[in-house]
C-alpha cells in the first residue's frame, strides 16, 4: 500500500507534499456530508480532497447516495481516478453480539466487501454495537452498572472472527474500531475484545480521539497492539467527555491533546504501511477550512517524522 511522494499546491496557495512513502492519507466524506445540513455535493468534497493532494477518501455510502448526487458506481469510480484518489475504507457497524441479527449483518457485510472490491479497496472498519439504551441520554445499559457489556463483548467475538475470515478469503481485512458510546469504549473493553478475537482475522483500527475520550492512552494502546494495526482514524480531542455528545471535544489535528508526534514515531518504528484517515465529524469551520488546517499540521509536523 505504499504511496509515492508528490508535491503540489493546496488551498490558499500553500505548498503541500505527500508526507510519507509508507502511508496513504485520506479524509472521511463524513466531514462534508454532515456539515450543518449544508448538503455539500459529493463532487465538491472530492475536489476539495484532490486539491489537498490526499491519496483517498473514506466513503461509506448511504442508501441511494450516489444517485442523489448524480453518480453511478462507475461514474464515481471514474471521478476518483480523474482526481487521483482511492477509496481508503468503509465503516461497518451492527449488533454483532445478537444472534438474531447476525444473518442480516452477514448479508450486509458481503455487500460491503463486494462494493469495496469494486473500488479496489480492502479495509473494513468495524464499529461495535451501541453501549446501551439509546433512548436514554446517558446510554445506560439498563442494569445501572453496565454489567451486561462484558457479556456482549464475549458474544460478538466469535462472529467478528467469522467476518474477519470471510474478509480475508476475499483479499480484505477488518479492523476493530474502539468508539465512545459503544461496548468497546475504554481500555478494559478494548483489551477484552482483542484477547477474545483471533489476530489472524481481526485487526485493530484505532481512533485516536475516541480512545482518549474513552479514558485510554492512544499511544499506549497503539504500542500494545502494534502487530494488529491495519487502519487508523486520526482525530484530535480535548477535555473530558460528557456522554453522549462528543462533538464539543473534537478539534482539528494539532489543536487538541492527542500525542500525534508520539504516534507517528511508533508507526515509524514498526514500519506501518497503510491508511491514515483523518476523521473530523464535527467542526465550527467549513469542511474546506477544517480539512486544510488538519493537512497543514500533517505536512508541517507529522510527515517529517515518518516519511
Amino acid at each position: 500500500m505504499a504511496s509515492a511522494v508528490v508535491a503540489g499546491t493546496g488551498f490558499a496557495g500553500y505548498e503541500c507534499s505527500k508526507p510519507a512513502k509508507n502511508i496513504r492519507w485520506s479524509m472521511g466524506w463524513i466531514l462534508w456530508r454532515d456539515f450543518k445540513n449544508a448538503n455539500i455535493p459529493l463532487a465538491e468534497a472530492i475536489k476539495n480532497m484532490s486539491d489537498l493532494k490526499l491519496d483517498g477518501v473514506e466513503y461509506t455510502p448511504r442508501k441511494d447516495e450516489l444517485s442523489k448526487f448524480g453518480f453511478t458506481r462507475e461514474s464515481f469510480r471514474d471521478l476518483l481516478a480523474e482526481k487521483n484518489l482511492s477509496i481508503a475504507g468503509n465503516y461497518f457497524g451492527g449488533n454483532f453480539h445478537d444472534p438474531e441479527k447476525q444473518d442480516g449483518i452477514l448479508a450486509a457485510f458481503k455487500n460491503t466487501l463486494e462494493n469495496l472490491k469494486f473500488y479496489g479497496a480492502k479495509n473494513v472498519v468495524i464499529g461495535p454495537p451501541g453501549r446501551g439504551n439509546w433512548s436514554d441520554p446517558l446510554h445506560h445499559t439498563g442494569d445501572g452498572n453496565e454489567t451486561g457489556i462484558p457479556d456482549k463483548i464475549r458474544a460478538m467475538a466469535p462472529f467478528l472472527n467469522e467476518l474477519g475470515k470471510i474478509a480475508q478469503d476475499s483479499g480484505m481485512e477488518i479492523g476493530l474500531h474502539p468508539h465512545v458510546n459503544t461496548i468497546v469504549e475504554n481500555p478494559v473493553e478494548i483489551d477484552m475484545i482483542m484477547e477474545l478475537t483471533d489476530p489472524k482475522y481481526v485487526g485493530m483500527a484505532p481512533d485516536t480521539g475516541h480512545i482518549q475520550l474513552g479514558g485510554g492512552d492512544p499511544l499506549a494502546i497503539i504500542k500494545k497492539y502494534s502487530n494488529r494495526l491495519n487502519y487508523f482514524h486520526l482525530k484530535d480531542v480535548t477535555g473530558v467527555f460528557q456522554r453522549p455528545n462528543f462533538g464539543p471535544n473534537l478539534r482539528e489535528l494539532g489543536n487538541g491533546e492527542v500525542d500525534f508526534p508520539g504516534i507517528m514515531n511508533v508507526l515509524k518504528e514498526i514500519r506501518y504501511k497503510g491508511w491514515l484517515n483523518v476523521e473530523q465529524d464535527h467542526t465550527d469551520m467549513t469542511p474546506e477550512e477544517s480539512a486544510t488546517q488538519s493537512m497543514k499540521y500533517i505536512n508541517s509536523k507529522l510527515g517529517k517524522i515518518y516519511g
